[in-house]
């Protein structure tokens, strides 16, 4: 039986993607425009929101379930789900896909997923 990391599961694209070693949710994050009035009496700055960037998703899976040269660049939706986590993202682009193997090691993915909207 495998073990996954924290009791996570991800899916991208319906496929449950191998053994989760590890994943990390990086860089969401939001543009913001200073919007404060010349007028304003107060001095205190206001802002907007503009642009949002969902960042990028990297995992080490081991097995090869999605795990093919032929997903890089296709986007499908990515979901990560354990306990006290739950994810979705409906534009997650197969970014990057790298494969290790070591003498008394497990053979491993990491993969890159980049979220767009």
């Amino acid at each position: 039986m495998a073990n996954y990391s924290q009791g996570l599961t991800v899916t991208w694209g319906g496929v449950t993607l191998g053994e989760v070693v590890s994943v990390s949710v990086d860089g969401i994050s939001v543009e913001t425009v200073d919007v404060t009035p010349r007028s304003q009496a107060v001095r205190y700055k206001k802002y907007s929101r503009a642009d949002g960037d969902y960042g990028t998703v990297s995992l080490t899976v081991r097995g090869t379930n999605g795990m093919a040269i032929t997903n890089v660049g296709l986007t499908a939706t990515l979901s990560i789900n354990g306990p006290g986590v739950s994810f979705s993202f409906g534009g997650a682009m197969f970014e990057k896909l790298a494969w290790s193997a070591g003498v008394g090691e497990l053979q491993s993915h990491s993969v890159t997923f980049k979220i767009g909207a």
